[in-house]
């Protein structure tokens, strides 16, 4: 049954409680073509930033890779469970390695 359905957990805050770095967890999919024991990783290596010295908080730091919308995940699985939709949100594209 796992194999025809999509279970997407989530949490409500990253390191520091900004929109980004959300930790996410995807099972199921096999029949929808979904690619099973990876970790992906869109955002910064080091999300938590290091430890504070003083000066800038961590989550104040320039982003230093470019990061893709959450809406872009959402659009690939509204794809993979057959709904015909070339956007979602502020999606940019799908995400071919999930």
């Amino acid at each position: 049954m796992l194999d025809n359905t999509l279970l997407l957990f989530g949490s409500a805050s990253s390191a520091f409680h900004l929109s980004r770095n959300y930790p996410l967890l995807l099972a199921g999919g096999k029949n929808m073509g979904l690619k099973h024991g990876q970790f992906l990783n869109y955002g910064d290596d080091n999300p938590a930033g290091g430890p504070w010295l003083g000066g800038r908080e961590p989550w104040q730091k320039e982003v230093t890779r470019e990061e893709l919308p959450l809406s872009n995940l959402y659009l690939t699985l509204l794809q993979r469970l057959g709904v015909e939709t070339e956007s979602f949100a502020d999606s940019t594209g799908t995400l071919a390695e999930v």
